[in-house]
């Protein structure tokens, strides 16, 4: 079973509309934007969907392999080695991977809102992981494409609680100024920073492996949220405590929170980067190769690989894998080489990867 696996769609029930960039990127049929814009890779996380819950195991991802469908999350458990391979589980937890991976195509601003940290889970779920994430951009709609991260102009906790329940979004508005995003940036959202992703970004989102959130505003796309759904089944006063009050300039934004990719080896042919820096490599990582020609690099661990250009063949012992642009692909741990024979002259794709701990 030493060989690549490529994921089919996993499409998810969300509250706001977007999904027909992403559905493009796919190559897959529906040109309107729905409720379903995110797109879950390698999950082992179930959506947190209450009442519009679709289907039992929303969100976990399933693999076909011969004539059979297995639960990717089953299929970890069942061959440690075969996914991990020389790496060490960054979780205790045989069905978890410690970090969740989507492609995320919103139409519409989203909710401003926040995630808990690990203590805070633990305080009052009992669970083994946060939420801190990091979007990397991949295209937007128009050019005047923009987040929402951090407070520019904190609030006390009393005054960002009345904004809350009085719904005065002006007044919340008001506390964040408008960030430009373009495509190949990344930025860092750490748990606890108050954060809402611009209409018309298409993105890959990686996160740490949980679906908390507390959403400050209560309507989104034309839904309106349930009260269980806006503060994690928790009230208020409970979720208070977990935001981020401090002061988030844009100099502080661009230079703790944006990342700056760092090469880490080239060729005539290619060229590999690190995308996200050394300090949070303990939530997940992400590399990008792009370039001309063929490519090697090593194994050993798992990855998830996101074609973003170009067509070519994953290349090893178990033969050769067709590659193009909108496939995903899991490269398991058990490979120790993988080569790359690129059949265009312009080639990108993006390596999603587990914490290091």
């Amino acid at each position: 079973m030493d060989e690549p696996f490529k994921f089919a769609p996993n499409y998810v029930w969300r509250s706001y509309l977007g999904g027909s960039v992403l559905r493009t990127f796919r190559r897959a049929a529906g040109e309107d934007d729905d409720h379903f814009p995110e797109d879950w890779l390698a999950s082992t996380v179930r959506a947190r969907n209450g009442e519009n819950k679709h289907k039992t195991d929303e969100g976990l991802s399933h693999l076909v392999i011969g004539e059979n469908e297995v639960v990717f999350s089953s299929l970890i458990a069942d061959h440690p080695r075969w996914f991990w391979g020389t790496q060490k589980p960054p979780v205790d937890d045989a069905e978890q991977t410690g970090v969740l991976i989507k492609l995320l195509d919103s139409s519409v601003r989203l909710h401003l809102q926040a995630h808990p940290d690990l203590r805070f889970v633990e305080t009052h779920f009992g669970g083994k992981a946060g939420k801190t994430e990091c979007w990397y951009i991949l295209s937007t709609r128009n050019d005047n494409a923009f987040v929402y991260l951090g407070f520019q102009h904190p609030p006390s906790r009393d005054e960002w609680a009345r904004m809350v329940r009085e719904q005065a979004l002006d007044g919340m508005r008001s506390c964040f100024e408008k960030i430009p995003v373009k495509a190949g940036d990344c930025l860092m959202v750490p748990a606890g920073v108050p954060h809402a992703i611009g209409e018309g970004i298409f993105m890959i989102e990686l996160q740490e492996p949980t679906d908390w959130v507390v959403r400050c505003e209560f309507s989104a796309g034309g839904h309106v949220l349930p009260h269980a759904d806006r503060f994690m089944g928790l009230e208020l006063d409970d979720v208070l405590s977990l935001f981020d009050y401090s002061q988030y300039s844009l100099d502080k934004v661009y230079q703790q929170l944006l990342q700056t990719p760092e090469v880490l080896s080239k060729t005539d042919g290619f060229i590999e980067e690190r995308v996200i820096g050394e300090k949070y490599q303990s939530f997940f990582r992400l590399k990008r190769l792009s370039g001309s020609g063929s490519a090697s690099w090593a194994g050993g661990e798992p990855a998830v690989l996101i074609a973003l250009k170009g067509l070519g063949e994953l290349k090893g012992d178990f033969g050769n894998a067709s590659v193009i642009s909108g496939d995903t692909w899991l490269l398991p741990g058990s490979v120790h080489e993988w080569n790359w024979n690129t059949t265009s002259n312009d080639w990108a794709f993006l390596l999603a990867q587990a914490p290091v701990r």
